[in-house]
Formats: structure tokens, C-alpha cells, sequence
């Protein structure tokens, strides 16, 4: 086998009591990436146990701030490194003052949060020694030669620079192919949709939300007198916002059966809170109204049909029993 061979049947392969082991071909993977050497003049290149911790804690940090997604098979046993993140998650939820979810890179974390956050680094690398370094190399008790070299309970591990440039020519193959393993363990783990969409998240630059005034027109139908959904109040002197009741964050989608008129400041202060079933219970009730408006305005679009399949699937109801998993 070649070293690319080797190093996808092990992704493909790897156990599925936790997602460590894809979170760490992922690390090794961008480091490749980011790598600068030049091939004729290195033959074996050092990666430092510290560096991978990073990019670790970067991908739990984002897949728990904003989805909260349950990373291994036991919901009783939290992975190590999943509760480091989520302790430095609620110590800068603290020092910022806000639970709005924000990507990694415009967190400010590692400022913000500078000795907390180097603990983690610190705390991360132990974690990975113990439960990764050495087991990710084993596959079903038999271990994987020619991939990387790795001492137990060493600080770094060592790759052929040439393998290294195999893995970063090869970047989206190998990216895709991780992703997808992380999505099929996450599958076994958690009730929640769109999970691929939620484990690429961690790739890109800025969560992508679109502008919500083109379902404006659709809410007014059936509350023409702008009551906030979340206070019951009258809506007035503002413009009202459009606010998802089962929360963005969860769903990674704008569906209208799923939105509602509120108050700005109802808006804001919702956050992420899972709605209460009497909530949730109002909104079924506005969706069926909501459908018989736009069928007697002769609404016969795509809203139309996106909504009746809604009702008819029950979704409100699903995902948001799915969301308290």
C-alpha cells in the first residue's frame, strides 16, 4: 500500500467509540497543508503534539458551541477533550458576556482567554497522548506501519516529508473523506439534521446566514398585526425581526414554517434557548393557519408546498425533540 492508501483505510477504519482519531488525521491533514518545507533539502518533518491540540480544539470548539454535538457513543461519559473545550467555552462565555455562538477565528479566544486557553492546549496534549498518538495507528489490534513515527508519551511525531506532500496535494480528497467519516460516527451519536453540513461548517471562513425579509410577506398573512411571537406583544415603532423558534444554530436552515414575527429585543435575548413545548405547540397551530391564508390568497409556490409537507411530516415537533437530544 501506499502512504495514501494507508492513511484513508485508517480514516475509513477507525474505531467508533469517539471521533478523536478523525479529528487528528484532520489536524495532521491541515498541518500538511500549511507545511512550507522544501522536499530536496528535508527528508523527515517534526509535528509537535502542541500544534495538533490546537486545530483539535478548534474543531470541537465550533462543532459544540454552535450544535453542541454529542462526539462519542457514550452520552454518559463525555470525551476528555471535549470537556476541556466545553470548560473554555463557558469561561469565555463569561468574559465576553454573551452566549452568541461566533466562529473560531473571530473569537479572540486565544487572546481573550490567554492562560485558560493554554491550559487547554496543555491539558489537550495529554488527552491525545493517552487516548490517540499511538492508538490511531491500530486497527483492529494490528497496527498500521509507514505511516508516521511516534514515541509514546512524546511531545511531537515524525513524517516522510514526502508523505506530508502527499497529504497536502491530495487536500480535498483526503478533507472530504474525513468529513464524511465524522459524519457517519456523529450519525450514530446524535439525533440531529444536516449533520454533513454541520461538520463542513468547521471549514469555512464565516457561517453563511441569508437575509430573512423575503418570507416577510408570507408572516403577514397570517399575523397582520405584527404580535411577537415570543412576548405576545403588539410590535410597535420597529421594524419586526424574523426570528427562528427552533434555533439556526441547530437546524442550518431558513424554513418558513419554522419562522415568526418578534420584537428586535425578544429577538436578541432568545439566543439559543430550545423552545418550550407550549411554544412549540403555538407554532403548529400557526402553521396550519398560516397554510390555510396563503391557500386562500392563491398562493400556490413553493412556500406552499414546503409548509404542507412540513405539517404533514410533523417537523416542528421532530426536530425539536431531536434538538433536546
Amino acid at each position: 500500500m501506499t502512504f495514501l492508501e494507508r492513511w484513508l483505510h485508517i480514516v475509513r477504519s477507525c474505531s467508533y467509540v469517539n471521533t478523536y482519531n478523525v479529528a487528528w488525521a484532520k489536524a495532521i491533514t491541515e498541518i500538511a497543508v500549511e507545511s512550507t518545507f522544501t522536499l530536496e533539502k528535508v527528508e523527515t518533518v517534526e509535528i509537535q503534539l502542541k500544534d495538533i491540540a490546537k486545530k483539535v480544539i478548534r474543531y470541537y470548539f465550533e462543532q459544540t458551541l454552535f450544535f453542541d454535538l454529542q462526539q462519542s457513543s457514550n452520552p454518559q461519559k463525555i470525551p476528555v477533550v471535549v470537556s476541556i473545550v466545553k470548560k473554555l467555552i463557558d469561561i469565555y462565555q463569561v468574559k465576553t458576556g454573551s452566549l452568541m455562538p461566533i466562529k473560531w477565528f473571530k473569537s479572540n479566544i486565544e487572546t481573550a482567554c490567554k492562560s485558560e486557553y493554554e491550559k487547554a492546549v496543555s491539558d489537550t496534549v495529554k488527552a491525545l497522548k493517552t487516548d490517540v498518538s499511538y492508538r490511531f495507528l491500530r486497527i483492529q489490534g494490528i497496527e498500521v506501519e509507514g505511516v508516521y513515527q511516534y514515541e509514546q508519551r512524546a511531545n511531537s511525531l515524525f513524517i516522510r516529508s514526502d508523505d506530508l506532500l502527499a497529504l497536502k496535494e491530495n487536500r480535498l480528497a483526503i478533507l472530504d473523506a474525513i468529513n464524511y467519516r465524522w459524519t457517519q460516527m456523529l450519525e450514530n451519536f446524535n439525533h440531529s439534521p444536516r449533520l454533513s453540513k454541520k461538520v463542513r461548517i468547521i471549514d469555512e471562513d464565516t457561517m453563511k446566514r441569508k437575509p430573512l425579509g423575503k418570507f416577510a410577506s408570507f408572516l403577514y398573512m397570517e399575523n397582520p398585526h405584527t404580535q411577537c411571537f415570543l412576548c405576545s406583544l403588539k410590535i410597535e415603532n420597529e421594524t419586526p425581526a424574523i426570528d427562528h423558534v427552533i434555533p439556526w444554530s441547530y437546524l442550518y436552515s431558513d424554513d418558513l414554517w419554522n419562522l415568526v414575527f418578534a420584537h428586535q429585543s425578544c429577538n436578541s435575548s432568545k439566543s439559543n434557548v430550545i423552545p418550550s413545548e407550549e411554544m412549540i405547540q403555538r407554532l403548529e397551530e400557526r402553521n396550519k393557519v398560516l397554510l390555510q391564508r396563503m391557500k386562500e390568497q392563491g398562493k400556490l409556490d413553493k412556500h406552499v408546498s414546503e409548509l404542507e409537507l412540513a405539517i404533514e411530516s410533523n417537523f416542528v415537533r421532530k426536530f425539536w425533540i431531536a434538538c433536546q437530544g
